[in-house]
């Protein structure tokens, strides 16, 4: 199962009803919630299917992006 970010994009914060409604779905786990987002773990099936059920609701599929190491490397010396 992947992970989604479902984004309210009505006026206000996400409605507490379709939060409740979300939670009940078989196969769907929230895993963290935003004012206006939660973070949710499940098919890609049921994921569209929940923003096709619901008003002002759209995806995504949440991406990692790798961050480079910061600590210094030493550099070795060739013999010239």
């Amino acid at each position: 199962m992947a992970k989604y970010i479902l984004r309210f994009t009505g006026s206000g914060e996400k409605p507490a009803a379709d939060v409740k409604s979300i939670r009940k779905r078989a196969g769907v786990t929230i895993l963290d919630e935003a004012p206006r987002m939660l973070l949710v773990q499940c098919a890609k099936p049921r994921a569209r299917q929940l923003v096709d059920d619901l008003e002002n609701w759209v995806m995504s599929e949440e991406r990692s992006v790798g961050l480079p190491d910061p600590r210094p490397k030493v550099r070795s010396k060739r013999a010239a």
